[in-house]
C-alpha cells in the first residue's frame, strides 16, 4: 500500500482553537500547489473542501483529526508559506488591521487584499467566500478563520 502514498512535504504550525487550547504540530502540504505553480500553501490547505485534516503531533498520539470549524487560527513561519514572496510588490493591497477573535484573543497585522479595484474595502476583503485568510505579522503568517472574528479596526 505504501506505493500509493502521496509525497508531502511537512510544515511546523501552532495551531490555537476554540476552546484556547493552543497545539504544536505538523501540516502535511502537497509538493504541489493545484492553483499556480509550485507548493501548497497552508492558506490553500485550509481553504479546501475537507472538513478534517490530519495534524502530526509531538506527543502520543503521534495525530490527531482536526475539525477545521474549530480552529481559531494556523500559525506558521512567513518563509514557510510565502516563500519569499512580497505580496504586497505582486499588486496585492496591504491593509493593516486589528483582528479581534470571539474568544477575545486579539492579533495585529498586515493583510493582502487581492480583488477588483472597484470591490477592494477591507469590508469586501472580509465578506470575501474563503473560510479562511492570511495576516502577516513580521516573520509569521497566521491563518485565520474569519467565523471565530468578533471584529476587525482597520490600522492606519
Amino acid at each position: 500500500m505504501q506505493e500509493l502514498a502521496v509525497e508531502k512535504r511537512k510544515v511546523p504550525v501552532t495551531i490555537r482553537c476554540v476552546d484556547c487550547e493552543e497545539i504544536k504540530g505538523e501540516l502535511f502540504l502537497s509538493l504541489f500547489s493545484k492553483n499556480h505553480t509550485g507548493q501548497e500553501t497552508a492558506l490553500e490547505f485550509m481553504n479546501s473542501p475537507e472538513r478534517f485534516f490530519v495534524l502530526r503531533l509531538e506527543a502520543d498520539p503521534p495525530v490527531r483529526m482536526m475539525n477545521k470549524d474549530r480552529i481559531v487560527e494556523v500559525e506558521i513561519s512567513a518563509e514557510a508559506e510565502l516563500g519569499g514572496q512580497d505580496l504586497s510588490r505582486m499588486g496585492a493591497k496591504e491593509e493593516p488591521m486589528e483582528v479581534r477573535f470571539n474568544n477575545q484573543a486579539s492579533l495585529n497585522g498586515n493583510a493582502y487584499v487581492e480583488l477588483p479595484p472597484a470591490k477592494s474595502r477591507l469590508i469586501d476583503f472580509l465578506n470575501q467566500e474563503d473560510k479562511f485568510f492570511l495576516l502577516r505579522t513580521g516573520q509569521t503568517a497566521h491563518i485565520i478563520n474569519r467565523r471565530q472574528i468578533s471584529f476587525v479596526t482597520p490600522r492606519r
